[in-house]
């Protein structure tokens, strides 16, 4: 969500806080709720980020139009984009979510809608694969969670909508992220994120609090 200029969501008491108090006690207050977490892009700190963990029942909801509109008196435009994603593990333990680290790499790959099933699989396999390779060799790597997003997404530079898969992976801070990416572990397992059947890939940190 693109905030409004001189919008402030670290501080309580401003008009954005009690804006998004009113939010997470709406959503203490649904049935299925588990938790939540909310956290600005640490690239683009005009970026807001909230994710829910069951949510899609909450849609249904009579009053779920007026939540939105409360939401949006903060945001700057529209929301740019809400999805659902079957993230494993599933609830999460304390670390291995990923969006409990003190930062969250936040990775989307976007593949075409016809993506195999020996293709949807292989990749997966890989990402687990990576995700074992950096509990093993990266320093600061906290811990990962991923899945397949329910919706088709459209993305910036690729024809028509996409099949995407959200990755979380957490860690001790931005800087441990990318002092891995200059390892010698990374440059010969990075093969294993960047498939060639991929039509685009999305990357930026937020840190995130729990609701």
């Amino acid at each position: 969500m693109p905030l409004r200029p001189g919008i402030d969501t670290d501080d309580p008491n401003s008009a954005a806080g009690k804006v998004l108090d009113d939010t997470f006690n709406t959503l203490r207050a649904q049935e299925g709720y588990q938790r939540a977490y909310h956290g600005r892009q640490v690239e683009n700190r005009s970026i807001f980020q909230l994710v829910i963990d069951s949510h899609k029942t909450f849609q249904s909801q009579p009053y779920y139009e007026a939540f939105c509109k409360h939401l949006l008196s903060i945001v700057d435009g529209d929301i740019q984009s809400m999805y659902h994603a079957h993230l494993s593990p599933h609830p999460p333990s304390a670390d291995p979510s990923g969006i409990e680290a003190p930062v969250t790499e936040m990775i989307t790959h976007h593949f075409s809608t016809d993506i195999s099933e020996s293709e949807q699989s292989s990749f997966e396999s890989s990402m687990k694969t990576f995700a074992q390779i950096l509990e093993e060799k990266a320093e600061g790597f906290k811990g990962f969670a991923g899945g397949w997003v329910v919706e088709e997404l459209e993305h910036e530079g690729v024809e028509g909508k996409t099949k995407s898969w959200q990755s979380c992976l957490g860690w001790q801070s931005v800087e441990s992220h990318l002092s891995f990416r200059n390892t010698k572990d990374f440059e010969e397992n990075v093969h294993l994120i960047r498939p060639e059947f991929k039509k685009a890939i999305t990357v930026h940190h937020t840190r995130f609090t729990e609701v």
